[in-house]
């Protein structure tokens, strides 16, 4: 199928948009024909054109050209590799006057754009994107072009410890101030009391007029206890709003930690802020992957000279690239690990000190007990014995990897798939990153599963695997007693 003209357009820092229900973040102009008269934008309103549940996307045709131009067109929405809103056709031919747009008000819920763990990143980035099949029924070839929006945002951090019970006394307040570095004035206070068995946090705002979105996250550690760390998160669109937790830290004796003759005392908590914001700065650019794109662009020239290609030195090769010299020329090889499809030509004493399992299975020249089907798969495998490089993964290879390391004890490839898996988690992978948590296991990577599913149930339940999930009794049990525990621990 021919996709036509493709325009998509990456909003990165997409979660600090600072706009407010009815405000609105346009595209970068593009044009979609060689004549230059007509140009287009993508508005996209982050919360909503009136409703803050959803964003409201639209094609939106500026000044100049024809009086109507006739369009056939969607509209689409990715968060990394996941798709959030599969492309959307409007299923008509749109005549498009000058200053006119056509999309959805409730285009995509907020709620299924943040559930993806791509989301829930540092730096998340949201991609709208418009095909254009054809305009005044004249159909496009296949072409990509791409802009970009970056919100500029900024990100402080601090921690102090409490090392004792003085700091713990009503009296004895703590004030912490966060501020930009070489800047006098702080954006916000945090203020630590205690009062009644209870530990008060207080945020307080200072010099923050030019913020327009913020977030501030506090994490107490209470060493005297075994329990996880306690969060608070708080967010501020417009105008930073005084706030206060409380929560419970009666005081306990700790022991002392003995250094020669004197009594260190071990610290009784640790409090750890992020506080990380966005002053309503964009930076835009349009990057050109078609010289067949009319994109807007700024209007400033380079020398001629800074055009020339540059000569780059030759890298000078290090111990890994020898390695893998050595595995891609077979030199030196002394054992050849094959089957009935494929060979390999390997070298003995490296295989056995990345793996105990091959290590084991080494009792002949041709170590034909070691046992593979897939042989690309296990040539990616052995590479990565040679190199700790796994190459350009997707959620199946990642997969695949995963039990292979599992199989011959290479816990480090084990460890950067599982990383993997669960840095792409989304809606329609949470069912099966759950089951494969039970096969793997691994009670680390099937907590990291609930959370999320138990964060998105009701996305999760709806989802086609989920559905084949179903045929797990046990595994099915379990999240519906962990809901169920949820709900009336909230009540």
């Amino acid at each position: 199928m021919n996709n036509g003209f493709d325009f998509s357009w990456h909003i990165e820092n997409f979660d600090f948009c600072w706009h407010k229900t009815g405000e609105c973040l346009e595209s970068p102009s593009f044009w979609i024909n060689e004549s230059l008269e007509t140009s287009w934008r993508l508005c996209l309103y982050p919360r909503g054109e009136d409703d803050g549940e959803y964003i409201s996307c639209y094609l939106f045709r500026e000044e100049g050209g024809p009086e109507v131009v006739d369009v056939d067109f969607e509209l689409y929405l990715n968060v990394g590799d996941s798709i959030v809103k599969h492309p959307t056709s409007f299923l008509k031919i749109y005549s498009f006057k000058s200053f006119q747009r056509e999309g959805l008000k409730c285009f995509a819920p907020r709620r299924e754009i943040f559930a993806p763990m791509a989301a829930q990143k540092e730096r998340f980035t949201l991609t709208l994107g418009c095909r254009i099949f054809n305009v005044d029924e004249v159909r496009f070839n296949e072409t990509k072009h791409f802009a970009r929006t970056t919100i500029v945002m900024e990100r402080l951090s601090g921690t102090e410890a409490f090392d004792d019970q003085t700091d713990l006394e009503p009296e004895n307040c703590k004030d912490m101030e966060v501020k930009p570095l070489l800047e006098n004035d702080p954006l916000i206070g945090i203020n630590l009391s205690c009062f009644q068995e209870s530990l008060v946090i207080k945020i307080h705002p200072k010099s923050c007029e030019k913020i327009k979105y913020a977030i501030c996250k506090i994490t107490l550690i209470q060493e005297w206890k075994n329990g996880s760390p306690i969060e608070y998160v708080q967010s501020w669109i417009g105008k930073i709003q005084a706030q206060m937790w409380r929560c419970h830290a009666p005081y306990q004796e700790t022991e002392s930690v003995k250094l020669g003759f004197e009594f260190i005392p071990s610290k009784t908590f640790i409090l750890h802020y992020d506080f990380a914001f966005s002053t309503g700065d964009e930076l835009v650019c349009n990057s050109l992957m078609d010289h067949k794109a009319y994109l807007k662009m700024p209007k400033f020239s380079f020398p001629e000279c800074l055009n020339m290609k540059l000569n780059t030195s030759k890298c000078i090769p290090t111990a890994l690239d020898a390695l893998k010299s050595l595995w891609t020329s077979g030199s030196f090889s002394d054992v050849v690990i094959e089957n009935q499809n494929a060979s390999f030509p390997s070298h003995k004493a490296l295989l056995c000190a990345r793996s105990s399992k091959i290590k084991c299975c080494m009792t002949t020249p041709s170590a034909q007990n070691i046992p593979f089907s897939d042989a690309d798969l296990f040539r990616k495998f052995l590479l990565f014995l040679y190199t700790d490089d796994v190459g350009d993964l997707s959620w199946v290879s990642a997969i695949q990897l995963c039990r292979i390391a599992i199989s011959f004890k290479v816990e480090i490839l084990e460890k950067k798939c599982k990383t993997y898996l669960t840095d792409v988690l989304d809606v329609e992978k949470a069912g099966l990153l759950l089951a494969l948590a039970e096969e793997f296991r691994d009670s680390h990577l099937k907590a990291i599963a609930e959370s999320y599913i138990l964060t998105y149930d009701d996305l999760v339940f709806n989802t086609q695997m989920w559905k084949l999930l179903s045929k797990n009794k046990k595994l099915i049990k379990e999240t519906m007693l962990l809901k169920y525990t949820k709900k009336k621990t909230i009540r």
